[in-house]
């Protein structure tokens, strides 16, 4: 019962912030004007006409089609070069100043960076994705390596469990576990990671070049419209990864 009534209570703050939210933004479009910012009803009107129109369903399927793969790329590399550098510490050292760089240098000069050295395409929008999620993955796999459960490591030693038993039912679930969570916000960043690099690179489909043609036109609602969709985007991928999460890989550790 306390809990049933916690729940609603969290739903009903939720709800008076995104009023509160919508209330601000009509105050600003009456303010400023339609040209400079579009009422909550415009921006909606906006949105229904780019996902009922077959140009804006390709922008947003390049869009994620690439973040998807940038994801998976991202979520292999990551994970493995942190499981491995947790079992050895020269890894670690000699993996450190490349995960500095990464973490130090600022996302757009990366991203023009690449573009120098290697031009503009999907290749390279996804490869920049990757790059700038790597700290993130890895330090967490790192982390969660280094957090195994140290009479459990003895205990495989000691009973000499083969090397594919020890990863399957002892290091794999522990570590996924733990890094769960941050592939959640990986997902997250990659979608604003993608957009900014489609943005720079300049790409000729998906949610990047969409928005520079709107500014470009001063298409206001359309920007705004944008903006919108790829927030709901990001909420209900990580919603779904979580759902995911919750129904069968936390099952899957739990049976090893």
């Amino acid at each position: 019962m306390i809990k049933s009534r916690k729940k609603r209570s969290a739903y009903l703050w939720m709800a008076l912030g995104i009023l509160t939210i919508g209330a601000g933004w009509q105050w600003m479009a009456m303010l400023y004007g339609p040209l400079i910012v579009p009422s909550p009803s415009e921006t909606l009107k906006a949105v229904f006409s780019l996902l009922s129109s077959l140009e804006g369903l390709a922008d947003i399927y390049q869009t994620f089609y690439r973040c998807l793969i940038a994801l998976l790329l991202l979520t292999i590399t990551a994970v493995t070069a942190g499981m491995l550098a947790g079992f050895k510490p020269w890894l670690v050292q000699f993996l450190k100043p490349l995960n500095d760089i990464l973490i130090a240098i600022p996302p757009v000069a990366l991203t023009l960076l690449v573009i120098f050295l290697f031009g503009g395409g999907a290749v390279q929008t996804v490869a920049v994705a990757v790059a700038l999620g790597f700290p993130l993955l890895y330090g967490a796999t790192l982390t969660a390596v280094r957090s195994l459960d140290k009479d459990l490591l003895e205990m495989f030693r000691a009973y000499k469990i083969s090397k594919t038993v020890q990863l399957w039912d002892g290091f794999l679930p522990a570590v996924i576990y733990a890094v769960l969570p941050n592939i959640l916000l990986a997902a997250g960043l990659i979608v604003r990671l993608m957009v900014m690099a489609e943005i720079i690179v300049g790409m000729h489909k998906g949610i990047g070049p969409a928005l520079s043609i709107a500014r470009v036109h001063m298409a206001t609602e359309e920007l705004f419209a944008w903006l919108l969709i790829m927030a709901a985007a990001v909420l209900i991928i990580e919603g779904a990864l979580l759902y995911l999460t919750k129904k069968h890989l936390m099952q899957w550790q739990a049976g090893r």
